[in-house]
């Protein structure tokens, strides 16, 4: 039978301290900590990740930054630290971590807010006012629906009373692909947490958390190993239970209100040195101290907690869209699939098993002939999108829910290749 698991009252009433949780944030607070010294990491998390946001986010334009479940206030410090924005609001469960915040951020001139609240509880207006929200390593501690029957979800209707009839609803909503797993666990509380944030109409979301669907470079996976089974696991920690994420659901999500979406490991933005010494901790059969071990687990993290960056500046959106929708026509599907497919969609089709996709690919492998596309195994002529599919009037994406960049990405009305687009029309 499926159940809700939820960590509310841990974070009310038992929650003693953060420290035996070795998050990301924390392990690179202190200058010495072997996480920064042994793999030549330059900075703290906040200053890293400051760093990083600065080249989507224009922090001029942050009027009132919002950090949901800010733990010990180390990230908000460091952001204070890099900007000055003029208001913050610090929302956390916890009184007790609250209190740490509390004191940590005090001597700052910012006018900072902190509310003990239930991030699912805050009132929409507040968050209609941010201009950028963070959610930062917490996302796994929402309420989450374990054990979840996949017949059982996909007979029922999303009209049907009670939690499975919910959870249809947003597969629904969203086009999410069921798992193929007889029973799976479903992140119901990130979701509702961003689909909150989306209908506020946020311009900037970031959030973090260990990903069900993370990948590790070619070059680091004899040395990195990280579980990636694609439906989000439990995670036994003391006193309570969290959940990993799948990643592509929230990705799915965004993508449907609009927003432009950057994803991926913590480490695009953690960059560290692979010296001899690093090397060797990581190859080698067990760790020779402590601090070996500690920064073996730091390293596998930086891939297995994964990102996304939600971006909706107002003002370019308003240019863009406008009051242009899409008409389903499929005239942007006729250019050649498989010559726009990147790296990243291979992984992620890797990750989720799409053998069907990836051996499209590996058909229809393209090469341009002067002014047309070939297929480069027997010179045939390419014309469009395999994946293609007619629904009465309109097309349909075959492959929707896991859909290439090139596609996600594309707005109606924004190159010629759309019927809708005018000359002089913003792209």
């Amino acid at each position: 039978m499926p159940s809700l698991r939820s960590t509310s009252e841990y974070h009310r009433r038992d929650l003693k301290t953060l420290g035996w949780e070795m998050t990301l944030c924390n392990l690179l607070a202190a200058p010495d900590s072997p996480c920064r010294a042994i793999p030549g990491i330059s900075a703290s998390y906040g200053e890293l990740l400051a760093d990083y946001l600065r080249q989507f986010i224009p922090f001029s334009k942050v009027s009132h930054l919002v950090e949901v479940g800010g733990g010990y206030g180390l990230l908000m410090k460091d952001l204070l630290c890099c900007h000055p924005f003029p208001r913050v609001t610090m929302i956390d469960i916890s009184s007790r971590l609250l209190a740490h915040q509390q004191a940590r951020l005090k001597h700052y001139p910012t006018p900072i807010s902190f509310r003990e609240e239930d991030f699912l509880d805050t009132p929409p207006e507040l968050l209609r006012g941010a201009d950028l929200v963070i959610l930062n390593e917490n996302i796994g501690d929402f309420p989450t629906l374990s054990d979840l029957d996949r017949e059982r979800l996909r007979n029922c209707s999303e009209h049907d009373d009670g939690m499975p009839g919910t959870v249809r609803a947003f597969f629904e909503e969203y086009r999410l692909p069921l798992p193929d797993s007889g029973t799976f666990h479903f992140n119901i509380g990130a979701l509702q947490a961003l689909e909150k944030l989306c209908r506020a109409d946020v311009p900037y979301i970031f959030l973090s958390e260990h990903s069900c669907e993370a990948t590790v470079p070619a070059e680091y996976r004899d040395m990195i190993r990280v579980s990636s089974p694609g439906d989000p696991e439990c995670i036994h920690l003391m006193g309570h239970d969290e959940f990993t994420i799948r990643f592509s659901y929230l990705e799915q999500m965004a993508d449907r209100f609009g927003y432009r979406i950057k994803r991926g490991p913590v480490a695009d933005f953690i960059p560290f040195r692979m010296t001899p010494r690093v090397r060797a901790i990581l190859k080698a059969p067990s760790p020779w101290r402590d601090e070996d071990e500690i920064v073996r687990y730091f390293l596998a993290d930086l891939f297995k907690y994964e990102y996304l960056l939600l971006c909706k500046d107002k003002d370019v959106v308003t240019a863009r869209k406008g009051d242009v929708s899409c008409r389903r026509c499929g005239k942007c599907c006729l250019a050649d699939f498989a010559a726009y497919v990147k790296e990243e969609d291979l992984q992620r089709w890797e990750r989720e098993g799409r053998k069907d996709i990836l051996s499209v690919i590996d058909r229809e492998h393209a090469v341009w002939a002067g002014d047309h596309l070939i297929s480069a195994a027997d010179g045939r002529y390419l014309h469009g999108c395999p994946f293609l599919v007619w629904e009465g009037g309109h097309t349909a994406c075959g492959i929707y829910a896991t859909r290439p960049a090139v596609c996600r990405n594309f707005l109606p009305a924004s190159a010629e290749i759309c019927p809708q687009w005018r000359p002089g029309d913003p792209g």
